[in-house]
Protein backbone atom coordinates (compact mmCIF):
# COMPACT_ATOMS: atom_id res chain seq x y z
CA UNK A 1 0.00 0.00 0.00
CA UNK A 2 1.01 3.15 -0.63
CA UNK A 3 1.81 5.79 1.87
CA UNK A 4 -0.49 9.11 2.55
CA UNK A 5 -3.84 7.74 2.49
CA UNK A 6 -6.90 8.82 3.86
CA UNK A 7 -9.22 5.75 4.97
CA UNK A 8 -12.79 6.76 6.15
CA UNK A 9 -14.23 4.15 8.54
CA UNK A 10 -17.90 4.75 8.72
CA UNK A 11 -21.42 3.11 10.31
CA UNK A 12 -23.81 3.28 12.83
CA UNK A 13 -22.94 3.49 16.27
CA UNK A 14 -22.37 0.51 18.02
CA UNK A 15 -21.44 -1.06 14.53
CA UNK A 16 -17.89 -1.82 15.60
CA UNK A 17 -15.89 0.87 13.84
CA UNK A 18 -13.53 1.40 16.67
CA UNK A 19 -12.76 -2.15 17.07
CA UNK A 20 -11.77 -2.45 13.74
CA UNK A 21 -9.89 0.86 13.46
CA UNK A 22 -7.50 -0.74 15.59
CA UNK A 23 -7.12 -3.76 14.14
CA UNK A 24 -6.19 -2.00 10.72
CA UNK A 25 -4.04 0.51 11.86
CA UNK A 26 -2.03 -2.72 13.83
CA UNK A 27 -2.09 -4.36 10.41
CA UNK A 28 -0.87 -1.24 8.58
CA UNK A 29 1.67 -1.02 10.97
CA UNK A 30 3.27 -4.50 10.73
CA UNK A 31 3.57 -3.11 7.70
CA UNK A 32 5.99 -0.55 8.35
CA UNK A 33 3.32 2.17 7.54
CA UNK A 34 3.18 5.40 9.44
CA UNK A 35 -0.67 5.65 10.84
CA UNK A 36 -2.37 8.74 12.62
CA UNK A 37 -6.05 7.55 13.75
CA UNK A 38 -8.57 10.24 14.34
CA UNK A 39 -12.09 11.01 14.84
CA UNK A 40 -15.04 12.91 14.21
CA UNK A 41 -16.36 15.13 16.45
CA UNK A 42 -12.77 16.05 16.69
CA UNK A 43 -10.80 17.28 20.34
CA UNK A 44 -11.07 21.25 18.74
CA UNK A 45 -13.32 23.44 20.26
CA UNK A 46 -16.18 22.71 17.79
CA UNK A 47 -15.54 19.14 18.50
CA UNK A 48 -15.94 19.61 21.87
CA UNK A 49 -19.30 21.42 21.93
CA UNK A 50 -20.68 18.76 19.20
CA UNK A 51 -19.90 15.96 21.24
CA UNK A 52 -22.19 17.71 24.52
CA UNK A 53 -24.70 17.67 22.03
CA UNK A 54 -24.61 14.67 21.34
CA UNK A 55 -24.10 13.11 24.66
CA UNK A 56 -26.68 15.78 26.09
CA UNK A 57 -29.38 14.81 23.71
CA UNK A 58 -29.89 18.67 22.93
CA UNK A 59 -32.37 19.40 20.44
CA UNK A 60 -30.28 21.36 18.18
CA UNK A 61 -31.72 22.23 14.34
CA UNK A 62 -30.32 19.92 12.37
CA UNK A 63 -28.86 22.70 9.56
CA UNK A 64 -27.22 24.64 12.86
CA UNK A 65 -25.43 20.87 13.46
CA UNK A 66 -24.75 20.38 9.82
CA UNK A 67 -22.81 23.87 9.90
CA UNK A 68 -21.11 22.90 13.11
CA UNK A 69 -20.13 19.71 11.91
CA UNK A 70 -18.37 21.58 8.62
CA UNK A 71 -16.43 23.94 10.58
CA UNK A 72 -15.19 21.19 12.91
CA UNK A 73 -14.13 19.15 9.70
CA UNK A 74 -12.18 22.06 8.48
CA UNK A 75 -10.69 22.76 11.24
CA UNK A 76 -9.97 19.29 11.77
CA UNK A 77 -8.25 19.17 7.96
CA UNK A 78 -6.57 22.17 7.78
CA UNK A 79 -5.25 22.63 11.65
CA UNK A 80 -1.42 23.49 10.96
CA UNK A 81 -0.13 20.82 13.38
CA UNK A 82 -3.03 18.75 14.08
CA UNK A 83 -4.60 18.81 11.12
CA UNK A 84 -5.50 15.46 8.43
CA UNK A 85 -3.68 17.64 5.62
CA UNK A 86 -0.39 17.61 7.83
CA UNK A 87 -0.44 14.08 8.94
CA UNK A 88 -0.55 13.46 5.20
CA UNK A 89 1.60 15.60 3.68
CA UNK A 90 4.36 14.14 7.03
CA UNK A 91 3.70 10.47 5.39
CA UNK A 92 1.35 9.15 7.70
CA UNK A 93 -1.60 7.08 6.50
CA UNK A 94 -4.59 8.76 8.07
CA UNK A 95 -7.61 6.55 9.47
CA UNK A 96 -10.74 8.32 10.19
CA UNK A 97 -13.78 7.45 12.46
CA UNK A 98 -16.36 9.22 10.38
CA UNK A 99 -15.98 11.95 8.02
CA UNK A 100 -18.69 14.11 6.20
CA UNK A 101 -20.61 10.81 5.02
CA UNK A 102 -22.33 10.81 8.48
CA UNK A 103 -22.91 14.49 8.24
CA UNK A 104 -25.16 13.34 5.24
CA UNK A 105 -26.90 10.66 6.81
CA UNK A 106 -27.41 11.89 10.59
CA UNK A 107 -28.43 15.69 10.24
CA UNK A 108 -30.00 14.72 6.68
CA UNK A 109 -32.52 12.94 9.60
CA UNK A 110 -34.38 16.14 9.94
CA UNK A 111 -32.74 18.53 7.04
CA UNK A 112 -32.16 18.64 3.74
CA UNK A 113 -29.66 16.00 2.81
CA UNK A 114 -28.96 17.57 -0.70
CA UNK A 115 -27.71 21.12 1.45
CA UNK A 116 -25.34 19.38 3.35
CA UNK A 117 -23.53 17.52 0.40
CA UNK A 118 -23.49 20.55 -1.23
CA UNK A 119 -22.01 22.43 1.79
CA UNK A 120 -19.41 19.74 2.50
CA UNK A 121 -18.80 18.67 -1.45
CA UNK A 122 -18.66 22.03 -3.01
CA UNK A 123 -15.86 23.25 0.00
CA UNK A 124 -12.27 24.01 -1.70
CA UNK A 125 -10.90 22.84 1.53
CA UNK A 126 -12.35 19.77 2.35
CA UNK A 127 -10.41 16.11 1.29
CA UNK A 128 -11.94 13.32 -0.63
CA UNK A 129 -11.17 10.25 0.90
CA UNK A 130 -8.73 7.49 -1.17
CA UNK A 131 -10.90 4.99 0.55
CA UNK A 132 -14.43 4.75 2.59
CA UNK A 133 -15.64 1.69 4.25
CA UNK A 134 -18.90 1.78 5.42
CA UNK A 135 -19.61 -0.98 8.41
CA UNK A 136 -23.19 -2.46 7.67
CA UNK A 137 -24.53 -3.88 11.06
CA UNK A 138 -28.38 -4.42 11.44
CA UNK A 139 -29.72 -1.58 13.39
CA UNK A 140 -31.27 -3.70 16.20
CA UNK A 141 -28.04 -5.29 16.50
CA UNK A 142 -26.34 -1.89 17.61
CA UNK A 143 -28.82 -0.59 19.53
CA UNK A 144 -28.56 -3.78 21.70
CA UNK A 145 -25.28 -3.24 22.09
CA UNK A 146 -25.22 0.41 22.80
CA UNK A 147 -27.64 -0.24 25.41
CA UNK A 148 -25.54 -3.35 26.82
CA UNK A 149 -22.75 -0.56 27.60
CA UNK A 150 -24.59 3.30 27.59
CA UNK A 151 -26.80 4.53 31.11
CA UNK A 152 -28.51 6.91 28.62
CA UNK A 153 -28.53 6.64 25.10
CA UNK A 154 -27.34 9.52 22.95
CA UNK A 155 -28.42 12.04 20.21
CA UNK A 156 -28.86 9.83 17.53
CA UNK A 157 -29.58 6.21 19.45
CA UNK A 158 -32.82 6.78 21.33
CA UNK A 159 -34.53 4.00 18.90
CA UNK A 160 -33.87 1.26 16.53
CA UNK A 161 -36.31 3.49 13.90
CA UNK A 162 -34.29 6.20 14.18
CA UNK A 163 -31.10 4.45 12.95
CA UNK A 164 -32.48 2.54 10.84
CA UNK A 165 -33.77 5.92 9.30
CA UNK A 166 -29.94 7.33 10.22
CA UNK A 167 -28.76 3.53 7.81
CA UNK A 168 -31.14 4.12 5.03
CA UNK A 169 -30.17 7.68 4.43
CA UNK A 170 -26.37 6.44 4.76
CA UNK A 171 -26.85 3.23 1.73
CA UNK A 172 -28.94 6.80 -0.29
CA UNK A 173 -25.66 9.10 -0.19
CA UNK A 174 -23.01 6.53 -0.61
CA UNK A 175 -24.85 4.89 -3.61
CA UNK A 176 -25.33 8.31 -4.94
CA UNK A 177 -21.10 8.69 -4.35
CA UNK A 178 -19.96 5.09 -5.35
CA UNK A 179 -20.11 6.58 -9.46
CA UNK A 180 -17.22 9.47 -7.63
CA UNK A 181 -15.54 7.92 -5.09
CA UNK A 182 -14.17 4.90 -3.84
CA UNK A 183 -16.41 3.37 -1.09
CA UNK A 184 -16.82 -0.27 -0.22
CA UNK A 185 -19.77 -1.68 1.92
CA UNK A 186 -19.08 -4.29 4.43
CA UNK A 187 -21.74 -7.17 5.71
CA UNK A 188 -20.21 -6.42 9.37
CA UNK A 189 -23.05 -8.53 11.14
CA UNK A 190 -20.29 -11.21 10.10
CA UNK A 191 -17.34 -12.43 13.23
CA UNK A 192 -14.81 -9.58 13.91
CA UNK A 193 -11.73 -11.35 12.07
CA UNK A 194 -13.55 -12.11 9.21
CA UNK A 195 -14.89 -8.27 8.94
CA UNK A 196 -10.67 -7.48 9.19
CA UNK A 197 -10.25 -9.68 6.62
CA UNK A 198 -12.45 -7.94 4.22
CA UNK A 199 -11.43 -4.25 5.15
CA UNK A 200 -7.62 -5.14 4.72
CA UNK A 201 -8.81 -7.48 1.09
CA UNK A 202 -9.89 -3.42 0.02
CA UNK A 203 -7.28 -1.43 1.59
Amino acid sequence: MEKNKFIVIEGLDGCGKSTQIQRLAAALRTRGEKVHITAEPTNFETGAYLRRILAESQEKDMYLQAALFLADRLEHITHPESGIARYLKDGYTVICDRYYYSSFAYQGTASDIDWVMKINLDCAQMLTPDLCIFLDVNPATCKQRIDAVREKPELYEKSTSLMKNIRDNFLNVLGRLQKTQNIVIIDANKGLDDVEKEILKYV
